[in-house]
């Protein structure tokens, strides 16, 4: 059970996190003679990409052969290279090994980077008589960007497309194989390239489509000399935002990307209707 959300720079001082009373701390030195144990814990995630704000799923457990006859709470945190973090706090159950629920990423600042994402602090309900536990783990990398997240619209998948610097000259080219209908070539949308697919309706254009079937998203060259310079290796990102708010990104590099390079698939959406209901699946190429 998630207890609450910290988000904190890092600090020349040592940390100290208040739990469920006032005399229990989650780190720092204890009082008086106590012995210190620390438990170095596992954590695993199956997000690979992961922008500021954006819920990924996490399972973090205790060392192998311990556990507590009481609930015990532990502090997850996702932090970023300049020392921003997030912190959350999650309960074990008596007797249980680990807990599997969400976090907030911390995100990055610039346009490539990473976060860690790990355990960090332990408390106790029910004190071990004579001893302080601190709390680590292994720390899992997830890439991040700058990239923000488009808001939810719960009657369309809105799919959005961008790259390192498409404020400046620099553009891609995003093509569109759609079923049943006419392949387009999406233009520039806030510093990158949107496309939408509607849950319903008829309307067709560059910037929306509604049939059911396989969506393949490519990107190439853009053929106007739009580069700063080339050939270059280009990061791009594609953020996916469905109608029930779940987000997917996906990115990658092109590399030697010049105004003339080929259309390169990257990812493709399948939307399925049965009825009234609509369905969107995506997967990375």
């Amino acid at each position: 059970m998630k207890k609450n959300i910290i988000v904190m720079m890092v600090s020349l001082v040592l940390l100290t996190v208040i739990g469920c009373s006032t005399d229990d701390k989650f780190s720092g030195s204890p009082v008086g003679n106590m012995q210190i144990e620390t438990l170095v814990g596992t954590i695993s995630t199956p997000a690979v990409n992961a922008l500021t704000g954006q819920e990924i799923d996490f399972t973090a457990s205790l060392p192998v052969g311990v556990t507590f006859n009481d609930t015990t709470t532990i502090e997850v945190t996702t932090l970023r290279s300049d020392g921003g973090r997030i912190r959350e706090y999650f309960d074990i159950m008596p007797g249980e090994t680990s807990v599997t629920d969400k976090i907030e990423a911390v995100g990055g600042l610039v346009f490539n980077t990473t976060f860690e994402l790990s355990i960090t602090a332990i408390n106790l309900q029910t004190v071990v008589p004579g001893k302080h536990f601190l709390m680590t783990s292994n720390k899992v990398l997830v890439n991040t960007g700058s990239t923000s997240i488009p808001e939810v619209a719960d009657d369309r998948l809105k799919i959005f497309v961008t790259w390192l610097n498409p404020r400046s000259n620099n553009k891609l080219r995003m093509s569109i194989d759609r079923p049943t209908l006419a392949d387009v070539v999406v233009n520039a949308f806030n510093s990158g390239r949107e496309h939408v697919i509607r849950n319903s309706g008829t309307t067709n254009s560059s910037a929306l489509s509604t049939a059911p079937g396989e969506y393949i998203f490519s990107i190439g060259g853009d053929g106007a000399g739009t580069l700063l310079s080339q050939p270059v290796d280009m990061p791009y990102r594609a953020i996916l935002v469905f109608p029930d708010g779940k987000v997917e990104v996906y990115q990658g590099t092109y590399n030697g990307l010049t105004e003339s390079s080929p259309l390169v698939p990257i990812f493709k959406v399948t939307k399925t209707e049965n009825g009234s209901e609509v369905e969107y699946t995506s997967s990375q190429l």
